[in-house]
């Protein structure tokens, strides 16, 4: 993953880094789906907890929004990344931020 790929994520409110308060606007959907797309191809399951983490929190508090971005097959994608996801104790406390962050940006 590249350097401008995670900043990119980070501006998104995807859960990484160390806190930051909220800057610059929202990513454009082009933008968001490659970014997300080079993470799911090169990312191990470890490091996708927090992308699927804001994929999920995305999902269930901004369906639309996330439709808008990844349409409904992306869906499906969320599905099959939340059974990739082995420790569950850090994806929800991830999650929780993620939606906190997603609030601030969105």
């Amino acid at each position: 993953m590249s350097v401008e790929t995670l900043a990119l994520l980070a501006r998104a409110g995807v859960p990484i880094g160390p806190p930051r308060p909220a800057g610059g606007a929202f990513p454009a959907n082009a933008e968001l789906r490659a970014a997300v797309d080079e993470v799911l191809t090169c990312a191990s399951s470890e490091q996708l907890v927090p992308h699927v983490a804001w994929l999920s929190a995305l999902l269930h508090h901004w369906p639309a929004r996330f439709r808008s971005i990844f349409g409904v097959e992306g869906e499906a994608t969320v599905q099959e990344l939340r059974r990739r996801v082995v420790d569950r104790n850090r994806y929800l406390k991830l999650r929780r931020i993620a939606v906190e962050n997603l609030a601030r940006v969105l």
